[in-house]
């Protein structure tokens, strides 16, 4: 049975990919535990005499830490855009000097398999749909800061050490690590909540998205197939203008489009559409991403069930400006 270390392992995607791979592998789940869900529900969790905590910070990582790892899934960072502007110097130590020394360390420590989860934030803004090696146009310190930390790790792969970069697109759908700073979260809470949903700008700004579930699906891929070898791929399963989201989730949970309004005075700058010329290739013609719908109706549900609210737990923003002052 392979042992899997993820880092970063108990938040938003962690959380969830921790659970789904604990069904097949030993998981050691490398975090500070500021989102301690999974912490408080080890007993309960499906599997959960296969998982390991290792309770630290990365920047006190040593080489003891990956002992009989066979593969790293690196989660690690300040999370998103906005986040990253409160403390850039902050953003730059953790997203890429703390990351490209763990991922040495791991090396050193002759893991076989290093997954870098890395964002498509690093295309910025592009008027023309954006591939694996096209043109990189970060705008904020998370994306400078990701990206020059995906450049230097993915130096380090050599035949013993093999580096995958996972570029994310914007992430939605249920976790039992919640994030609602994340536009389609955002959008279906304040529909059931403040019943309206506000878009800054005029909403024609293109974003890729993916579900919390496909990203995990993709990982369990990669994990299970030892001999896919290194490389670099964009992650998602569909690219929208963030109106035509909203217009798509008034229609899915049947309220009127007239809740949604524009702040014309607050525009984004981001605007990409992302492609993959390598997708397929390493993860099958046959790959099946979720239905959105069914993404949409689960998330509902599972906000009401759990009752979620936007808090400094659920929005990374407020969390990170108590813990940057």
């Amino acid at each position: 049975m392979k042992t899997i270390l993820i880092s970063g392992g108990a938040g938003y995607l962690g959380t969830e990919l921790s659970k789904k791979l604990l069904n097949r592998y030993k998981i050691i789940i490398y975090d500070k535990f500021y989102f301690p869900w999974i912490l408080k529900n080890k007993k309960k969790i499906k599997n959960n005499q296969n998982l390991k905590i290792i309770k630290k910070s990365i920047s006190a990582v040593k080489l003891e830490d990956f002992k009989n790892v066979d593969i790293v899934c690196d989660l690690n960072g300040i999370s998103n855009d906005p986040s990253s502007e409160l403390n850039p110097k902050h953003t730059w130590k953790l997203n890429y000097a703390h990351r490209i020394n763990f991922a040495k360390v791991a090396r050193k420590a002759k893991v076989k398999r290093y997954i870098f989860n890395s964002t498509c934030s690093i295309y910025g803004f592009s008027k023309k749909k954006v591939y694996e090696n096209g043109k990189k146009n970060p705008i904020s310190t998370y994306a400078k800061a990701n990206l020059k930390a995906e450049n230097y790790i993915n130096k380090l792969k050599n035949k013993f050490f093999k580096v995958n970069s996972l570029r994310n697109s914007t992430l939605y759908g249920f976790s039992n690590s919640m994030r609602l700073d994340l536009v389609i979260n955002i959008f279906v809470l304040n529909i059931m909540k403040k019943k309206n949903i506000e878009i800054d700008g005029d909403g024609n700004q293109f974003r890729p998205f993916i579900s919390v579930s496909d990203v995990c699906n993709i990982y369990e891929k990669l994990i299970s197939n030892d001999k896919l070898p290194s490389f670099i791929c964009n992650i998602g399963s569909f690219n929208s203008k963030i109106r035509n989201i909203a217009f798509k989730i008034c229609d899915i949970l049947k309220v009127n489009k007239k809740i949604i309004t524009f702040k014309k005075n607050s525009k984004d700058k981001r605007n990409y559409i992302v492609g993959s010329k390598c997708f397929e290739k390493y993860f099958g013609k046959s790959f099946k991403f979720s239905n959105f719908k069914e993404e949409i109706l689960n998330l509902k549900k599972n906000l009401k069930k759990n009752k979620i609210d936007f808090n400094k737990n659920t929005v990374r923003m407020k969390f990170y400006k108590d813990i940057l002052k």
